[in-house]
């Protein structure tokens, strides 16, 4: 399996109205040390690289610098998603000797800012990835932005961050042959700029189709903050629970006759779960 996504944490210091994160009533959970080394354990062998991320701001997380080490110890490559609010006051720990592979700034999410703050933090993270890159050049950094076709507000704030970032890196860039296969314009370096088109969560609200497939438990898995296993990162309320670790190990899981069934059906193009035939987000694969 490719990627491993793990939630850390599930609070978020901002309320994005694309998020599912802000409608969570029941308190927010942030993983242990404990269970966190346990879930490296299980993964490894079998999982090239993790992600710091499902809902939630995982910066937030108080041992996100031990997190990283032990990461590290275990020879993991770490992608680290973040809407970068707090990239200055963990700019140590990031430009140190770390497992970090690629850094994802949620730029897209300042358009719901206010005006002073979203161009502080944007700022921020752009003189963060130009200090980055000259440290570690072979990590990779991309802003990420919805494409102009979101809402008024990202279209808005779209043209204001191709500004700054021209600006200050001194270049040209041209997003006339932006599209769902041609999504990251190279900015320096290995600093990208990432459009995509936005999407919907899973809401069960989508047009219900048996048929399809998706990179869920083909080439990555999801651990929530508690433990649970699921198919994918979409999934952060656990509606297809696979197991939990540490009570079962990365190899029943995924052999287990439900995780054999969903991954034969993305195979044959056929989805077996409820969750994943509403899914407006697998309807994408199906194109």
């Amino acid at each position: 399996m490719k990627y491993a996504y793990i939630e850390i944490t599930e609070r978020c210091n901002f309320q994005c109205p694309f998020c599912p994160s802000t409608q969570i009533t029941d308190p927010r959970v942030e993983m242990s040390e404990e269970l966190f080394t346990n879930v490296l354990q299980n993964l490894q062998g079998n999982v090239q690289e993790i992600f710091f991320h499902v809902l939630g701001e995982p910066l937030l997380h108080p041992k996100f610098a031990r997190f990283l080490q032990i990461a590290q110890d275990f020879r993991f490559p770490v992608n680290l998603t973040t809407n970068g609010s707090l990239i200055v006051q963990n700019e140590q720990t990031l430009l140190q000797n770390s497992p970090i592979r690629q850094i994802n700034f949620s730029t897209h999410a300042y358009a719901y800012l206010s005006e002073n703050y979203r161009e502080k933090i944007l700022q921020q993270t752009i003189l963060f990835a130009d200090k980055l890159t000259h440290i570690h050049p072979e990590i990779y950094v991309n802003f990420r932005l919805w494409n102009d076709q979101a809402d008024a507000a990202s279209n808005e704030w779209n043209h204001i961050v191709l500004q700054k970032l021209q600006s200050y890196f001194g270049t040209n860039l041209n997003l006339s042959n932006f599209s769902v296969r041609h999504k990251s314009t190279p900015i320096t370096g290995r600093i990208y700029l990432h459009r995509d088109s936005r999407f919907e969560w899973p809401d069960g609200k989508a047009e219900d189709s048996e048929k399809g497939t998706c990179h869920g438990i083909l080439d990555q898995c999801a651990i929530l903050s508690d433990g649970r296993v699921v198919p994918c990162c979409l999934d952060y309320k656990g509606h297809i629970v696979l197991g939990k670790i540490p009570e079962n190990s990365f190899d029943d899981i995924f052999q287990s006759p439900k995780a054999s069934q969903m991954k034969n059906g993305f195979i044959q193009h056929k989805l077996t779960e409820p969750f994943c035939r509403r899914c407006a987000f697998a309807k994408r694969f199906s194109k």
